[in-house]
């Protein structure tokens, strides 16, 4: 069928206003509208052909179509809509989302079904656009196709009329120092009443009197409105571990209302606290979280360990835990983790004796169990510096001093 075949049959079997007209024509001719189209397309009927569409006539903008019921005379009430439930959050891009009503959607399908989907577009595309232009005109947001700050999904279908929003977290990445050995690096909801507030807990909810997640998370919920936020890690080290080596992380705050904040001034809030330090505070991607989580980076370590007769042990033999160590799921873990065998690389060691204290630096793959790699926790990890010197060896202190990458 020709394209002036498909107009003469539109035309005169379908009570089609110029938008819904010209929108069965819409990937023909470059900057139009459809309603433009439709004006197009009425003027020459049986005798339209492709070159038509560089003229550029009046055309209507809707009106009387047994079709879309003049869906388009609604345009502008719609995009106020969407700009009132926009009003309170701070932002910079948007993209529109339309839940047409449901008989239009069957009288579209049928319309196709009769007359083919050659050159046509959606029905809700292009109330999406023409929505996200009137909003762009009136406010001076952008619509953002690839990560738009908000989302607003207009729900047009019979008896709803209402805008759903969908707001895309804010994301901030950075590195960060845990000088103390009891806070976690994460909230960890309280054993015995798994979060809701007990006597065990002094009605916090949490099993440790905060952690490096919520020192770093309050001033980017106060500065921006978030409703919560999410903290991802490169790792994570023990509680009763200290970190020196800048761990990087993203912190993801959901819903936030403010998203232009005093990022040097957060950071200096954040570092009022001596427990906490963080580092190059910046924002990123959505991307980023994935990205972090996935690091697999080299750490060295600083451990003090007490070792059995230590003025008697052969140090020379700790150079033999170089290379790869095989280790089974330690027993201080094997409760909440499935139990089996990991290859790991110890990359280097140095050690020296200091207060009656053997002290380690260890480079290791990421993974790696230092405690064990020290103890041998019951021979699961081999070889250990407990195995090599033949004699009782405990970690009582643990540092982690760098962090490749």
């Amino acid at each position: 069928m020709s394209i002036g075949e498909k107009a003469e049959k539109l035309i005169k079997n379908e009570d089609l206003c110029d938008h819904c007209l010209g929108r069965q024509f819409a990937q023909l001719g470059h900057g139009l509208e459809n309603h433009t189209r439709g004006k197009i397309v009425r003027n020459y009927g049986e005798d339209l052909e492709e070159k038509h569409f560089d003229e550029r006539p009046e055309s209507s903008t809707g009106g009387e179509c047994g079709y879309c019921n003049g869906i388009f005379e609604e345009i502008e009430d719609y995009a106020e809509m969407v700009i009132s439930s926009v009003d309170r959050y701070e932002l910079e891009t948007f993209l529109i989302g339309i839940r047409p009503p449901e008989k239009l959607l069957e009288k579209e399908e049928e319309l196709w079904e009769e007359h083919g989907l050659e050159f046509t577009e959606p029905i809700k595309t292009e109330l999406s656009r023409l929505i996200g232009k009137k909003v762009e005109e009136k406010t001076g947001l952008k619509v953002d196709f690839e990560r738009a700050d908000i989302m607003a999904v207009i729900d047009m279908r019979e008896g709803k009329d209402r805008i759903e929003l969908q707001v895309n977290s804010l994301l901030f990445y950075g590195k960060y120092n845990k000088y103390t050995r009891e806070l976690p690096q994460t909230e960890w909801p309280c054993s015995e009443c798994s979060g809701s507030g007990c006597d065990e807990c002094n009605w916090t909810g949490q099993q440790f009197e905060g952690s490096v997640q919520e020192i770093v998370q309050r001033p980017f919920i106060e500065a921006t409105g978030a409703i919560d936020a999410k903290f991802h890690g490169a790792g994570r080290e023990d509680i009763d571990v200290e970190c020196h080596g800048q761990r990087p992380f993203v912190i993801e705050l959901r819903e936030p209302l403010e998203r232009n904040i005093d990022l040097e001034g957060i950071q200096e809030e954040i570092n009022e606290d001596d427990r906490v330090e963080v580092f190059d505070l910046q924002e990123t991607h959505h991307d980023k979280p994935a990205e972090v989580k996935d690091l697999d980076a080299d750490k060295t370590y600083r451990a003090w360990i007490e070792v059995e007769d230590l003025e008697n042990a052969d140090l020379a033999v700790l150079e033999e835990i170089q290379g790869m160590v095989v280790q089974r799921t330690p027993q201080r873990v094997d409760h909440r983790r499935a139990d089996k065998h990991r290859e790991r690389e110890v990359k280097s060691v140095e050690w020296k004796v200091e207060d009656d204290f053997l002290v380690m630096d260890i480079k290791a793959e990421a993974g790696t169990y230092i405690k064990e790699l020290i103890s041998g926790d019951d021979g699961r990890s081999e070889p250990s510096v407990a195995g090599l010197l033949d004699r009782n060896a405990e970690c009582v202190k643990l540092d982690v001093i760098d962090i490749d990458g």
